[in-house]
Parts: C-alpha cells; structure tokens; sequence
C-alpha cells in the first residue's frame, strides 16, 4: 500500500515528489547512530578478533576485525551494549541513546571457558571428517611446499610492564613517573589494568624464503626504536623484524618457540592431544568458514587452546586464535597467544597476512610487577616460485645502514595501519621516563646481570663471572677484562685482560686484536697473546661455550695447574651459507705446577732423558657446517639463534711442527663432534653429542685427549659426571652423550605433582677408547719422584679398548623452576683408583 502512494505521489507531483522522496531517505540515513570502538584483553591489552558487539534488545550487532575495532550502525538505539566472546567474561556497558556517533572500548576479562549444553549422538565428532580433509589438502594449501615465497613487512614489537601491585607503585621509581602512569591508567579503562611500556620498535622489511636448500632472509630497511635504556646496537635493538622469530606454521606438527614445541591443532598429532567443536559457519573476509574450538585433552601439556576457522571450500586454515594459559608446564608464563590471519596466494597456498603475538610473563614476586612482549606483523605484496640465487640468502638477518628512520611523516604512510590511541600515549609515556636516573639505573644493573659486562660508550668492562676466584694456587684471584664494542669501530674488535693471585703474585694477561672484513659471510682475521694459569683436561678450547662451569674450575685445590703462554693468529670465513672455515697458528707452551715428566726417547726405557714442560706450534684447519642456522648481529658480534633438524658438524684437523719457534713435536691430530637436538613427538626433546679423536703420534698425555670430569657437584653437559679429573687419557676415542627431557609427561599426570611442573630427564654417556703402548712408554714412571713443591700426581690412565666407560643418569628437572638435581651411576671401570659410582649433581637451568 505504501509503494502505491508513494508511486501515486511521483507521479502526480513530478520533481517535487521526487525531492522529497529524496528528503525521506536522507532522513532516514542521517537518523542511524554510528557505534565505533575496540575491544582488548583486560589484562594487556591485547586486541580480541571476532567479538560480538551488539545492541541489547534490538537486533543490531557487528563483529570485530584482527585488531579487535567495530563499526555498528543501528537505525534505533536502547540504553546499552555488549560485548562477548568464547574464553572471555559478557561484558555490559551503557550509553546515552540520544547520541547519533558513539565512541566506546570494550575490555573483557578472562573467564574458565563454559561449553554449552552439548547433545551427543551416536557416531563421530563432526569435526573430525573437517579436520581429516585439513590434512589431506595440506599439501596444497600448506606454504612450505612452495620453491619460495617474499613479501614486504610491517613490523612492531612493545614490550610492557604489567600486574603492578600496590606495593610496587609505592616504589621510587614509580613515584618519579606517577604522572606519566595516569595518563596510561585512564587509557587503560574501568576494566583494564595499567600497562607501561618500556619498548616500541618499528619496522619495514622484506622477508625471502626458499626451499630445497631451505633459506630465509629478513632485510630490514627502515626501523623506529624507542626504549628505556635501548642503545643502538643491542642485541634487543637488531629484534625489529619479526618474520625470523615469529612466521608461525600451524600446518607443522609442532609450533617451536623459547626451546618448546607446542602441538598443532592441525597436525598430525590433533587428535591425541585436543577435543574439538563445531560451531557455526562464518564469513571471515569473504571466505565462508567452519568455526572450531579446540581445548587440550590434558591443559598441563604443551598445547593451545582457542578458535580456528576452515575454509568449507578448499579446507585451508583461514584464521587461528591459539593460546596457552598458565596451566602448561611452563615458567614464567601467565599467557602466550597466537592470532594468525592468512591469505591465499595464487598459486593456491596461502601465507601469513597478519599476525599478533602475546606473551604475559608473570610476576616473581606478590610485590613487584611481570611484563608483556606483543609483536605484530603484517605482510602485503606476496610474490610466489621465483627464487633468487642461493647466495641472496647468504645473511639471515640485515639491517640497512641507514634505516634509522624517525621522521614522523614517513611512518605516516609506510605503516599498514595507523597508529592507535595507545600506540601514541605509549610512545608519549616512553618519552618521559626513559631519561629518569633512577631508570637508567635499574636498567644498568639488569644489562650487568644479562650481558655479565658493564657497557660504556665504547667500550664494556668484564665479564664478572670471571673476576673473582680463590684457589690453592693463586690464593685470592683479581681479573679486570674490558672489550670494544660497535661504537667504538665496526670493523675492529680489541679485547683484553689483566690478573694477578695475592699467593703466587705472578700477573697474568690477555691481548687480542680482531678485524672483521665482511659481516655478510662472516669473516674475520684476528691476533691474540697471553699468559694465565690453566688446569689439564679443564682448557677452554675443551670446556667450550660454558663459561660458568670454565669460571668455577678456578675455585679450589685446583689441581692439574700449568703456566701457559700463547700466541695465536687466525683467519675465519663462511664459504657457503652454513659452511665455517677457520685456520689458525698457534704456539704454547706448557709448565706444570704438578709433578710431571715424559721420556725423550722412550725407547731407552728408564735411561730415557725426561723434560717436566714442552713448547708446541701447530697449524689448524677446522670446518664446522650447520645448515639453516638462524643468527642475529650483536655490534659486530654473532649471535646465534637456533638450527633446526640438520646435526651441527665440526671438523678439526692440526698439524704439529718440531722447531718451528720452539716447538719441541711433530704431531697430527683429528677430531670430530656432531650434535644436534631433536623432538619424539610426544616424548619430549633429545639432544645428542657425538665426538671422535685421533692421532697417530706420540706424545705426552697433556697433548693426547684428556677426557673431561666432573669432581664437582654441578652437572655440566659436556662432563663425564662419574669420571675423575685426568683419569683417563685416549689417543683414539669415540664418545655419545645423550640427553632426553620428557618435558611433562610423566608428573602432568600424577594429581598430586603435576602442580609443581617438574620434568622428568634422563641422560647416558658412553665412552670409548685407548692408548697405543708406544704413548703409555712416553709417561711411564710419571710417578717418580722429582724436585718438585707440588705433590699433585695423576697416571693418565688408559682405557680398555674393549671395555667402554658407561654411565647412567636421571633425575627431576624445573624444580621451583630454576633448579635440575640428577643422580648418575658409574656402570663399568668401578675398581679404577677411587671412583665415585655414585654422585648426586644440581645445576641451575633457565628455561620456560
């Protein structure tokens, strides 16, 4: 009836009619009231994608995009809205009706996740054949299988403290910023609480990827840092480009990060570890979506828990929000979560368009505070299968010379998405605290206790771990080391020590002067000279990378001590990615503080010369390949991140030359060492370490392969825990020490543990191997007596080349989260000298 009046009106009132129809729908288009707002994590802020933000009583409602904003338009209006979504507490909040644009955030706290009413039937979950058809169209749909893949990238990383208690608001350095935490409290909401940022970064990248062989790059091009207590050249200041750290790929088994493997929903595991329900369909972006919520068969495991949505089409993971709450078997962690949107390229597989990353650490103590790390990326401009030459990908990670880039207007337009309103108060607040003393002061002392080095301007004095010892020998050690960093010179790195004991009173020093050619493949030429007090079996060059273990060898009787004076001159350089060749020259020499001697020709027998120290000059080669390593410039320092799947294999080959600058031997020397860590699916994480020696000369025990020992009771990886310093020497000899942490398997599961989070480890190290006769011949009768204050004595003895060492380990791991206690039995060799067949060792282990 009403179509035929207003047919009627038009035509018997012409232009005026029509005008006025006009009027009508201006009318009614002007009188729609406009809802624009965001909808965040309570907690931290975190914007929630797919909330449900409606009008109550009237059937209006929209839905929030990844990064949580809504747009409603309502014809009518009552006198409130809501806000809802699955995992988080209904929230109801009023509005006056008469307004036609309302402004309104949302902030919703976190709620135990409550399943409706459910009506099983007989036969299978219905997610089931929906999460099948995701795996059997994996291949398609699923990134790694492209030849390779580049996009650009938008990149912004916060870092926050968060959980402030009052306590800790009354402490000086939060009442030197109270003024700037208003302003950041009324931002934060009548139900949020009070976040402060600390750190923002920006950047703007291109990311590569290629498969077969596999290589990634991130050229970083133009970057924004700004941070309380952030220098220029920090390892947190090269962390701009997110792609290397956090390209997550729900298609594989396991997502990795911080050392953990957490269960794919859409893995091949899905179905042992999570319970699924199917919701309703919905369109995310154009494409129409199975809804699933996913939820861990056991919450104590490493697994997420959230929404996901399939294409009903092409069965592709359009959209995932996974989170792991603080009942996983971590530490340190309130919450992580993963919110991943991907586009579908065309070649039918899709990539990551955008991704947030959350990880809420929590508090140590009730009165101090925990932190947050957000991460966002955003990628555009997806180009498919056109690989670039194999050394494109030569240098993981770049950082352009000049992308500093503060210029406002160009961030303007070079971000993806505009800056929020908490973006702009957390750069603001940044601003006004980072120059405060009391903060450079707090955070000079965590760079201390992080680095182990105070850091200057252009040089840093350290580390401490290694200034301070007491032992038999030296009495009370002093140590004052210093080095040179980024500031100083790009290209030339001089570092250096000085020492002395306050019993022996003899200075000690180390000089070093290294140059760096080309930080694309590594390459760097170096000299170096020093003169310190060593112990046999316990060298650097042996203990390796752990220093605190190399630092704690210093303390005590300190048995097995030599004077050793050295010279050496090196040269290092990536061939290929992931190949290292370094060759070095060195000289050193040896003279005990023990009772030693070797024959000079032993073939004498007892009327044989003996010398009690020797001279050594020697050439080494050594090629170490680790393929897919992933690493980070510090300054002009290496940082390595992780290698994945492949074993890190280091060759070393060193040739002794008699004469040559006092060298007493003519020797050749070979070792290899392979390791690698590995997952076994639901059986936690494996590490190995394989190593071989050998040479075919004759020396003295001290130039053969003292295996490593542990008298101590801290467990060192690398150490045969149940073998005594210098028992056993090899001049061949192969060796596997294998470790296994079953994570939380086995206690997750018992009621009354499973709360302390401990993780159950295993470990086993076998040895094997001998000295021919001829080397036995160079150190008989070591243990005559000779002119000599020091009464330390040891036989170096050998090991039956039928008869392997073997030892056996277990023990509890994550205890009060830092502490790992481990019982280790000695299997074989149990009448040798004085051996302990039994021996309870602790460390201290970091992880989450």
């Amino acid at each position: 009836m009403k179509d035929f009046t207003l047919f009627k009106m038009f035509k018997r009132g012409g232009l005026c009619g029509l005008l006025f129809f006009f009027l009508l729908c201006a009318q009614s288009a002007f009188s729609q009231v406009v809802i624009k707002g965001r909808v965040t994590d309570a907690a931290n802020g975190d914007p929630i994608p797919f909330a449900s933000v409606g009008v109550i009583g009237l059937n209006y409602g929209a839905t929030t995009n990844f990064q949580g904003e809504f747009t409603l338009h309502a014809k009518s209006m009552s006198d409130s809205l809501f806000a809802s979504v699955v995992g988080y507490k209904k929230r109801i909040k009023w509005v006056d009706k008469k307004l036609k644009t309302i402004e309104l955030d949302f902030q919703l706290e976190s709620a135990t996740k409550e399943m409706a009413e459910v009506m099983v039937y007989s036969g299978e979950n219905p997610a089931f054949k929906i999460l099948r058809n995701v795996l059997k169209h994996r291949a398609y749909n699923d990134r790694s299988k492209l030849e390779s893949y580049e996009y650009s990238s938008y990149s912004k990383m916060e870092l926050d403290v968060d959980n402030i208690s009052e306590k800790f608001k009354d402490r000086k350095i939060m009442r030197d910023i109270s003024e700037a935490v208003k302003k950041f409290e009324k931002l934060a909401g009548d139900d949020g609480k009070l976040v402060i940022p600390t750190y923002i970064s920006e950047s703007i990248s291109k990311f590569y990827y290629r498969d077969s062989p596999q290589r990634k790059r991130e050229h970083v091009l133009k970057t924004h840092i700004k941070g309380v207590g952030v220098k220029e050249g920090s390892v947190i200041s090269q962390l701009v480009g997110g792609n290397l750290v956090a390209n997550y790929n729900f298609y594989q088994s396991y997502v990795s990060f911080f050392g953990k493997d957490f269960a794919s929903p859409i893995g091949d595991t899905w179905k042992g570890n999570y319970t699924y329900y199917l919701g309703d369909t919905v369109n995310v972006d154009g494409h129409v979506c199975y809804q699933l919520d996913f939820d861990p068969r056991n919450p104590m495991d490493l697994v997420f828990s959230g929404q996901m949505w399939i294409d009903t089409t092409s069965f592709a993971l359009v959209q995932i929000d996974a989170s792991v709450d603080k009942a996983a078997n971590l530490n340190f962690i309130d919450k992580i979560k993963i919110s991943q949107e991907l586009e579908q390229t065309e070649t039918g597989a899709w990539l990551p368009a955008k991704t947030r990353f959350l990880i809420d650490i929590e508090e140590i103590t009730k009165n101090s505070a925990g932190m947050l790390l957000k991460m966002y990326i955003s990628n555009k401009d997806f180009v498919v299968n056109k690989p670039h030459p194999l050394s494109f990908y030569d240098l993981a990670s770049e950082v352009a010379e000049d992308a500093k880039e503060p210029d406002p207007n160009y961030w303007k337009f070079a971000r993806h998405e505009p800056l929020s309103r908490q973006d702009l108060i957390a750069s603001s607040l940044i601003d006004s605290v980072k120059n405060l003393p009391v903060v450079r002061s707090y955070v000079e002392v965590a760079e201390i206790v992080v680095s182990g080095f105070k850091k200057f301007n252009n040089i840093e004095f350290g580390p401490y771990i290694n200034s301070f010892a007491i032992n038999k020998v030296e009495g009370a050690r002093f140590r004052l080391g210093f080095r040179t960093n980024a500031n100083f010179d790009k290209n030339w790195i001089i570092r250096g020590n000085v020492g002395f004991g306050t019993k022996d009173l003899v200075p000690k020093y180390s000089a070093e002067v290294n140059y760096l050619f080309s930080m694309k493949k590594w390459t760097m030429a170096g000299i170096r000279h020093s003169y310190d007090i060593e112990r046999v079996g316990l060298t650097p060059e042996l203990i390796g990378d752990n220093k605190l273990f190399y630092a704690f060898t210093r303390w005590g009787a300190f048995s097995g001590a030599f004077f050793r004076r050295e010279s050496e001159a090196f040269f290092t350089t990536e061939l290929i990615k992931g190949l290292s060749i370094t060759s070095s020259f060195h000289t050193r020499s040896f003279d005990p503080l023990f009772r030693f001697q070797y024959r000079l020709n032993p073939e004498l027998g007892k009327a044989s010369p003996v010398q009690d120290y020797y001279q050594e000059s020697f050439v080494t080669l050594e090629a170490r390949f680790a393929r897919n390593e992933t690493y980070i410039m510090n300054g002009n320092e290496k940082i390595t991140l992780a290698t994945k799947r492949i074993p890190v294999i280091t060759f070393k080959y060193q040739r002794g030359i008699k004469g040559f600058l006092g060298g007493d031997f003519d020797y050749e020397r070979f070792t290899l060492k392979a390791h690698q860590t590995f997952r076994l699916g639901l059986l936690g994480r494996s590490d190995y370490t394989l190593s071989a020696g050998y040479t075919p000369s004759n020396l003295p025990a001290p130039l053969l392969f003292p295996h490593l020992g542990n008298e101590t009771f801290f467990f060192v990886r690398s150490a045969f825990s149940t073998m005594n310093y210098f028992e056993f020497v090899s001049d061949r000899y192969a060796s596997l020490q294998l470790n296994h942490n079953f994570e939380g398997l086995f206690f997750n599961r018992l009621p009354l543990i499973k709360k302390l989070k401990w993780r159950f480890i295993a470990s086993s190290n076998i040895l094997m191997g001998s000295q021919r006769k001829s080397n036995q011949e160079i150190m008989k009768d070591v243990n005559n007596p000779l002119k000599s204050k020091f009464l330390d004595q040891y036989a170096f003895d050998s090991l039956d080349p039928n008869k392997p060492f073997v030892e056996v380990g277990y023990g509890i791991d994550n205890i009060f989260k830092i502490f790992r206690l481990q019982a280790f039995h000695r299997l074989s060799y149990l009448d040798h000298g004085n051996p302990q067949r039994f021996r309870l060792m602790a460390s201290i282990n970091f992880a989450f």
